[in-house]
């Protein structure tokens, strides 16, 4: 007996079905629901005797229509079943669990019992004798409200099991989330990076893109290549587009160099799993199950993650989707990609109903893997430059500047001319980025199109020329050279102005005059979120890769290559900043160190490395592994004594590392009997300065790592060294100790419980200055910062005694703590502090005054609703926490 799956699979259809002139619409869809949901239980119960012939559904469906032609109540009522048939289809997951089944199972059953009766009377009494009896037109009309109630019934069934499930997924999903590059899709706020093609160009390319797409009998791999500026990204945007308007796009993944996200290859899966559980619920489910089973799938290597993120929980149906990844050759490391590529290669096979676009620079570690045996029979597509499409964008680009541009107005006479476009089009060589780079210099607002454009017109040679001649009309040429030489170095991919400035001793103004002339090669992106500083909401970012490219190769750049000189000259500025007292430039010397490391040593780098402040090492963003700094000195030849303050330097780095990781998990963390003798021999070998800087970790330095940034963190370490009564000195001595005594092999973790254990603390510690503590986190409020370094500042305040200077600071914070505590809370492991926790905490605080100030007690009742109860217990376990 032939079932409704086998009908489906080889697409064929009952012939007395096809043979009926007209079907109604609602009949249509009564039979097409039918058949795909009995089919969808067909494949759910696979391995079950359940199976319905086609013949019971044909009968069913011809003695509907039949009886429905002139029952306006019979065609509302099969309207409405059908319309249940459609949203049970849409929420009925492709797989489920054993309890599913039995759910499935049993409306199965039900369904069949129905389908059974209504076919019973074909059998019995031919049609006609059906449409004359009352009885049996009944019989139909109760089987089918019947089946429209159960239908209603079964999807409520189906919706509640998915909200139960809906925990782990949103779990799962957030876990995707964290490991994500979401400005790596094609959909995000960055795409802008990464444009689509113009209109009515590369239409060959995207229509073979396209065929591809749809023909299963094609290789499931896809690699497009192509020189730098030829428009790949374009295209790969292009074809994202068209594929997510035909629900055909699982996922996309754009690589940039240099970005921090996007050039992370461990990134790529995540990513495109991320999207493709969004578009798909059986597969979020199933990807769900995996990931609570273990959440570390994130974190495994390149082929795990594919075949564990993406072939494994996806269980499509129908039509493949396409994963679109683009600028392969700009992930961070070559090994890496032609992992990626093998990884793919070996995957991919066992889901027919995915496929991949890669697209790259035909780089020669890239084409020797598709060169290879894995990878030698997927189709290629070769992007050349187009004569024809850069003419045409050539052609629109100037019509809108000559209509648009202010300086254009009254110019009646074609502009430009043939022999003008065509100068530009022979040297773009066919290629995107030059034509798009003449555009972006002709139309600057600040001159006259005409006269720029005669400027390109001048004799010299393509791209290169064109760079040089942007770059000679800047008159600040010594200031350029040393702010292009710190965009060069990549030390963030979130540079702004202020930063440069800082670094390089300038103010942000005369960093924006500086640039003010490359905006067709740089794009200065104004954030107005914020307005606070003038610079700091300015980020720049370079339009292509190949600028870059040019200022490194000094055949090209000539008086305008990044040279060795400049290399050392911003190692040295960099060098300048650690030594500074109060360093406020964030993230740009997180990474600087892996840059002065490739410089040449020199004597004022070895004063400037001497001179370095050791509490940088120690405030959370300082790299843990700095052995290569170690292996830098060595080579060259650095004096002894450097060299020996740079072991104590790293040595303090991970020490830093190493406490941060033993912060005990809770206040119950128990320590062994067993465990105490080596605890009190590690405590009798302490320091006084090692046991402050201790308690210093297990209050202030947990939040440093996981909520502050790199400018907080930093300036919460100079705040809680100063708190503790600490210098650079002090915490250099007592770590030093601590080295001299274990050498390198420090039980890191005995050390931390024997030192902050809950039950010892109360005999170790010394109070710091609370005051300081709390009068650097009220002075934060105006900077606007966007996390607090010590959640549980209100605490803090509470352990201090009354003092008029700190009531002061509270005072001129008063508006600032007010939209602050309403607006942000952030939760640490002592408890979570709620809003009205901090404000009962500066309450019990103002009552300690002998002459409490009752303008600021008032303030501060008015912000605690009226049947306020302070939870006692917080205040307490944050007193057990600390000790005070």
């Amino acid at each position: 007996m032939k079932t409704l799956k086998g009908i489906l699979a080889r697409r064929t259809r009952n012939s007395a079905i096809e043979s009926r002139s007209y079907m109604p619409d609602h009949i249509r869809k009564l039979k097409s629901g039918l058949v795909l949901l009995l089919s969808r239980v067909e494949s759910i119960l696979d391995g079950t005797p359940f199976k319905i012939p086609i013949s019971v559904v044909n009968a069913v469906v011809d003695l509907a229509q039949s009886v429905s032609d002139n029952n306006d109540d019979m065609r509302a009522l099969l309207q409405e079943v059908s319309h249940q048939l459609e949203i049970v289809n849409s929420v009925l997951p492709d797989t489920s669990t054993s309890e599913g089944k039995d759910r499935i199972l049993k409306f199965s059953g039900f369904l069949q019992t129905e389908l059974n009766v209504i076919q019973t009377l074909t059998k019995r009494s031919s049609l006609k004798r059906i449409l004359e009896s009352d009885e049996d037109i009944k019989t139909i009309d109760a089987a089918m409200r019947r089946i429209d109630t159960r239908l209603r019934s079964f999807h409520l069934d189906i919706t509640m099991s998915i909200e139960r499930k809906v925990d782990n997924s949103s779990v799962s999903l957030r876990i995707l989330y964290g490991a994500s590059a979401t400005d790596a899709t094609h959909d995000s706020a960055h795409s802008y990076t990464h444009p689509p093609c113009h209109p009515n160009t590369r239409m060959e390319i995207l229509d073979r893109l396209s065929k591809w797409s749809q023909d299963n009998s094609s290789s499931q791999i896809l690699w497009m290549h192509g020189p730098a500026g030829t428009g790949k990204s374009a295209i790969a945007q292009s074809f994202c587009e068209q594929l997510q308007s035909r629900n055909r796009l699982a996922g996309s993944f754009f690589f940039k160099r240099g970005h921090p996200s996007r050039e992370d290859f461990t990134k790529l899966w995540p990513t495109i799993a991320y999207q493709l559980a969004l578009i798909s619920h059986s597969f979020k489910a199933a990807l769900a199950m995996r990931l609570t089973a273990d959440p570390a799938l994130v974190d495994k290597s390149l082929s795990i993650q594919m075949q564990k993120l993406i072939i494994e929980p996806y269980n499509g149906s129908g039509d493949s989707l396409i994963i679109v990844i683009d600028g392969l050759d700009e992930c961070e490391d070559e090994s890496q990609q032609q992992e990626l590529l093998r990884s793919i290669a070996r995957s991919l096979p066992a889901q027919p109903l995915l496929r991949i676009l890669v697209s790259s620079r035909p780089e020669a570690h890239i084409k020797d893997v598709f060169d290879g045996p894995v990878l030698q029979f997927c189709e290629r597509l070769d992007v050349h430059g187009s004569f024809d499409d850069v003419s045409i964008y050539l052609i629109d680009e100037f019509k809108r500047i000559s209509e648009t541009h202010a300086a254009m107005a009254g110019i009646s006479y074609p502009w430009p001319s043939d022999k003008q476009i065509q100068y530009v089009l022979d040297k773009s060589s066919g290629h995107f980025i030059y034509a798009a780079t003449v555009i972006r210099f002709v139309e600057d607002q600040d001159f006259d199109p005409m006269k720029r454009l005669e400027l390109i017109y001048r004799p010299f040679a393509a791209l290169d020329k064109l760079y040089h001649h942007i770059l000679t009309m800047v008159p600040y040429r010594s200031q350029l050279s040393r702010v292009l030489a710190v965009i060069m170095a990549g030390l963030t991919d979130r540079l702004n102005v202020e930063d440069i400035g800082q670094l390089l001793g300038l103010k942000p103004t005369e960093v924006l005059l500086t640039l003010r002339r490359l905006h067709s090669l740089i794009k200065i992106e104004d954030n107005h979120v914020a307005k606070r500083r003038l610079g700091a909401d300015f980020y720049i970012l370079v339009y292509h890769a190949s600028f870059l490219d040019f200022l490194r190769d000094s055949t090209r750049s000539r008086n305008f290559h990044f040279s060795a000189v400049d290399r050392q000259n911003l190692a040295i500025d960099l060098l300048k900043c650690w030594a500074e007292p109060d360093i406020r430039l964030g993230y740009l010397l997180v990474s600087s160190l892996l840059f002065i490391i490739t410089t040449r040593l020199t004597q004022e780098m070895c004063s400037l490395l001497g001179s370095f402040r050791l509490e940088y090492a120690l405030s959370g963003v300082f790299p843990a592994n700095t052995d290569h700094v170690l292996t830098w000195l060595k080579m060259e030849e650095a004096p002894v004594d450097l060299f020996q303050t740079w072991e104590e330097i790293c040595f303090a780095a991970k020490f830093n590392a190493e406490c941060i990781r033993s912060v005990p998990s809770s206040l119950t963390d128990e320590v062994a009997d067993s465990e105490m003798h080596t605890l009190d021999y590690i405590r009798s070998i302490t320091s006084p300065e090692l046991i402050r800087m201790m308690h210093m970790y297990r209050l202030f330095s947990l939040p440093f790592l996981e909520h502050g940034t790199a400018i907080e963190c930093m300036d919460g370490a100079r705040m809680v060294f100063k708190a503790y009564g600490l210098s650079g000195k002090d915490a250099r001595t007592a770590i030093c100790a601590l080295r001299n005594e274990f050498g390198e092999s420090v039980p890191w973790r005995r050390l931390f419980r024997s030192i902050s254990y809950p039950p010892r603390i109360r005999d170790l510690h010394p109070d710091p200055s609370l005051e300081i503590v709390v009068r650097w986190c009220l002075e934060e409020l105006p900077r606007q910062r966007n996390v607090w370094i010590l959640p549980a500042w209100s605490c803090v305040l509470r352990s201090c005694p009354p003092s008029p200077e700190l009531l002061q600071t509270l005072r001129n914070s008063q508006a600032y703590l007010t939209a602050y505590i309403s607006r942000e809370m952030i939760f640490w492991d002592y408890g979570a502090p709620s809003e009205n926790h901090h404000w009962h905490n500066i309450l019990q605080w103002l009552q300690t005054f002998p002459d409490p100030p009752s303008d600021m007690i008032q303030h501060v009742r008015d912000q605690l609703p009226a049947d306020s109860v302070e939870n006692e217990e917080l205040w307490m376990s944050w007193k057990e926490f600390t000790g005070w």
